[in-house]
């Protein structure tokens, strides 16, 4: 009886090796193709982020620069002597 479970055993664990065989050189490509794919749209994904946070730095820049001239202008036109006297 030991034998016979012996041999079952063996027979399973061989099996189960036989099944965990190496992948196919297809299945390798595809896994290299994911991860390179992947990597491409992380790498883009990082860049449209920047792009999108430096403009934003840039439009705010423009606006506060803006805001500084128009209080500058408006002060400039209080301090003015009147024409007319």
């Amino acid at each position: 009886m030991q034998q016979r479970r012996a041999h079952f055993l063996i027979y399973k664990s061989l099996k189960k090796s036989d099944s965990l065989s190496q992948p196919t050189r297809l299945k390798v490509k595809i896994s290299k193709l994911k991860i390179k794919i992947g990597g491409k749209l992380n790498k883009m994904r990082k860049s449209i982020l920047l792009i999108f946070s430096s403009t934003k730095v840039v439009a705010f820049k423009q606006f506060i620069s803006q805001l500084r001239h128009l209080f500058k202008s408006r002060h400039a036109m209080v301090t003015l002597p009147p024409k007319f006297t």
